[in-house]
């Protein structure tokens, strides 16, 4: 199964944020899923990605132009650059069949919001996980109930992604998508 782990990509947060990648990416490497990620290799992607690395499995990094030199100059398995973030997101949601969300900024954000709306008008059977370590995306979940609340999404647009704020609910949820994956 390939994955992507969407997170930060600076180099100046707290340690908790770099061990919960680090922690993710072990998990998910040990269960021989492969990585897909935004093709740098600082902050928290760099995490997930030598973690990867260092377990001898595959990775794909996809990048915009703006980080290219970076993404040419890694040991990736496959790697695709974009004009564009619109396009970079594009490339990851089609190359990945299950999407984790760490703790991050713009991007991060940019991305939850780009592919949940592409699962949900493309009908695509693809999970999609927010890991919402120490509430940090607490604010945001509310902000999405609150949309529903109001009328402005779904249900089953609340059903589209599911949360998780520890490391064992997050392996018992991987180890069913993965199955369901494999039943497919």
């Amino acid at each position: 199964m390939r994955v992507f782990i969407g997170c930060s990509a600076k180099d100046t947060l707290k340690r908790k944020y770099d061990k919960l990648a680090s922690d993710v990416a072990t998990l998910l490497a040990k269960r021989g899923c492969k990585l897909v990620f935004g093709g740098v290799d600082s902050g928290m992607m760099g995490k997930c990605y030598m973690t990867f690395r260092y377990e001898g499995l595959p990775t794909m990094g996809v990048a915009d132009l703006t980080d290219a030199e970076v993404l040419k100059r890694l040991e990736v398995d496959a790697y695709e650059v974009t004009p564009t973030t619109f396009r970079r997101t594009e490339e990851i949601f089609k190359n990945s069949d299950m999407m984790v969300l760490l703790p991050g900024g713009i991007g991060t954000l940019a991305e939850i919001f780009t592919m949940i709306d592409e699962i949900r008008t493309r009908k695509v059977n693809k999970p999609f996980i927010i890991f919402n370590k120490d509430n940090y995306y607490t604010p945001l979940l509310e902000f999405i109930k609150s949309s529903y609340s109001e009328g402005f999404i779904s249900e089953s647009d609340l059903k589209l992604i599911d949360v998780v704020s520890d490391l064992k609910t997050f392996d018992r949820l991987i180890e069913k998508c993965i199955k369901r994956k494999e039943s497919e």
